[in-house]
């Protein structure tokens, strides 16, 4: 892991030339390097740069993994932000010690906590986002696949999204994943939370992901993991935890439940003087006590 836990996810696959041509080593070398705007960048601008061809750019996108120029440029502009904008002032594993005070650890975790949700922040790829938003707006049913600890935020999603009267069903049992996917239909949506992105593979469930009649979305931690490879639509969250030696899941939690925000209040804007209506309307049958 390079700087401070975070997997420069886009920069090692660029940096692995193993597989690429003469042509495409230079393109590579030229991106790693590149500090200007690379939401601008064409993929003719490479070429000349490169004294190659803009289909270079084109092939060398594809063989790294992406459809094309456009989504390795997408991806990579993310995760260079991500590195110049990112803090890495306290350990995601060990926020405090025990020789800290109460207040010195009041102030740790909300450091901790803030930093993550900003480092979450720029690991949003618009396009991606869009993708999510689109999904969960159009399907009638959404079933959140989780294990252990990652389902608890998802709890506070499915209470938000009944006043939107879109059904969330959460499926914490592996017993029940094979079930749950027999019966989806092609107007669901599956979102999938796992901060490891190895979760559904170690229980085989791979190619039954790849395979769901309706729009898969993922949740997991930003690096090279095959839930990643199995899904439609992806949201990262930084990937600075260690699977055991840690005090806690402050910072992964704090992400998810972030994204899950995000993803709810992006659905509720596409359609914000309805959704408001059905909400209001809602609490005032249900509870005429809460005050929006």
């Amino acid at each position: 892991m390079g700087n401070g836990g975070f997997i420069m996810f886009v920069l090692e696959k660029l940096q692995n030339t193993e597989l690429l041509s003469p042509n495409e080593v230079s393109v590579a070398k030229y991106l790693i390097q590149y500090e200007g705007n690379l939401l601008t960048l064409s993929a003719l601008d490479i070429s000349k740069a490169t004294y190659t061809s803009p289909s270079t750019t084109i092939r060398l996108a594809k063989k790294i993994g992406y459809d094309g120029w456009i989504s390795l440029r997408s991806a990579l502009y993310t995760e260079k932000n991500y590195l110049t904008h990112s803090h890495n002032n306290i350990d995601a594993n060990f926020p405090f010690s025990y020789q800290d005070s109460m207040q010195t650890i009041v102030s740790r975790i909300e450091q901790l906590e803030s930093q993550i949700i900003h480092e979450t922040a720029q690991l949003i790829q618009h396009d991606e986002l869009a993708k999510c938003v689109t999904f969960l707006s159009s399907c009638h049913h959404i079933y959140i696949f989780a294990m252990s600890n990652t389902s608890t935020m998802a709890y506070d999603f499915q209470y938000k999204m009944r006043f939107l009267f879109k059904p969330v069903t959460i499926i914490t049992n592996r017993d029940d994943f094979s079930f749950i996917f027999q019966t989806l239909k092609k107007n669901d949506c599956c979102l999938f939370i796992s901060y490891s992105g190895e979760t559904f593979h170690d229980l085989d469930l791979s190619s039954v992901i790849i395979n769901s009649p309706c729009p898969t979305i993922s949740i997991t931690g930003y690096h090279d993991n095959k839930l990643i490879t199995c899904t439609n639509a992806h949201l990262y969250m930084p990937y600075k935890e260690e699977i055991y030696a840690k005090i806690a899941p402050f910072a992964s939690n704090q992400a998810i439940h972030y994204l899950l925000d995000i993803l709810y209040a992006c659905v509720f804007s596409k359609n914000y003087e309805t959704n408001l209506h059905k909400r209001k309307n809602y609490i005032q049958k249900t509870d005429k006590k809460e005050v929006l």
